[in-house]
């Protein structure tokens, strides 16, 4: 019985490339190709596809500048053309006569960091709109500063 649309796979001719390990995350476990390409806001079927049909040298050293754009993994170039060139050959070969699209991987976000000269002068604006509402709640100064 043939699988409906919905549940086939996107290219099964991709598999053996998107499912191979391209390294250990920090706690041991293996990192798939598929998820390394997720990882740099690539489309994981669409890039294989397009790093097929390019040379082997040339999807070598693409996919090499990928696996070194890797966060948290600290790769240098050498290493990730090693690790490119092992997993190349799990790439199908197609009609190369598709020209390949360059690789447009999306900014991964990343939370505005504040000067600590800012962070400081934040807590002082704080502390004292605080001292302000408590001065206008409790009708006053406390200590008896001002007060009759």
């Amino acid at each position: 019985m043939a699988l409906r649309e919905t549940f086939r796979p996107l290219r099964p001719d991709l598999d053996n490339f998107l499912f191979a390990a391209v390294g250990a995350e920090q706690d041991g476990i293996p990192l798939s190709m598929l998820s390394a390409l997720t990882r740099l806001g690539l489309d994981p079927w669409d890039e294989a596809g397009r790093l097929s049909s390019l040379s082997k040298r040339e999807a070598i050293e693409q996919l090499a500048r990928l696996i070194a754009d890797l966060p948290d993994t600290g790769r240098s170039m050498v290493e990730a053309r090693e690790i490119a060139g092992g997993l190349v050959i799990q790439l199908p070969k197609h009609d190369s006569a598709h020209l390949p699209l360059p690789v447009q991987a999306r900014q991964r976000f990343r939370w505005p960091t504040v000067p600590k000269q800012s962070q400081f002068l934040v807590l002082c604006v704080v502390v004292a709109a605080a001292a302000l509402v408590s001065i206008a709640l409790h009708g006053g100064f406390p200590f008896g500063f001002g007060s009759p």
